[in-house]
């Protein structure tokens, strides 16, 4: 699943960002290219959290107890939701740099409000 999100998600916004001109493209072409990058975010995100995970498994103990299966499965939960959040970082950053407003406060602005959505996903889940 995260492999055919990788791969349709870069070669739509190959195609999108080929054929098409942000000027001409209108609200839809825009919309199209955003959502492509959040899921070509999102699906490296998650690749990388999945291959953090069977690294982790290679080098923990065979007794894996069902209380242990428990907790790597809320972790898991609670990674996805923190890769969700992380992966509109770029879209913040584009979004800003194209209306010329992106410096050094905007950028630590980000920061901070992605710093609070990850503190706040890991104390609710």
């Amino acid at each position: 699943m995260i492999f055919s999100a990788l791969l349709l998600s870069s070669v739509g916004l190959v195609l999108v960002t080929n054929l098409t001109n942000p000027l001409n493209a209108g609200p839809l072409g825009i919309l199209t290219a955003f959502t492509l990058i959040y899921v070509l975010t999102l699906s490296i995100l998650l690749l990388l959290v999945r291959l953090a995970e069977v690294i982790h498994r290679l080098f923990r103990s065979s007794s894996a107890t069902v209380v242990k299966e428990d907790k790597m499965r809320r972790l898991r939960r609670r990674l996805t939701l923190i890769m969700v959040a992380l992966s509109f970082v770029p879209i913040f950053l584009i979004s800003l740099n194209s209306i010329g407003q992106l410096g050094f406060r905007d950028i630590a602005l980000i920061a901070v409000i992605e710093a609070l959505l990850i503190f706040y996903i890991a104390k609710r889940t």
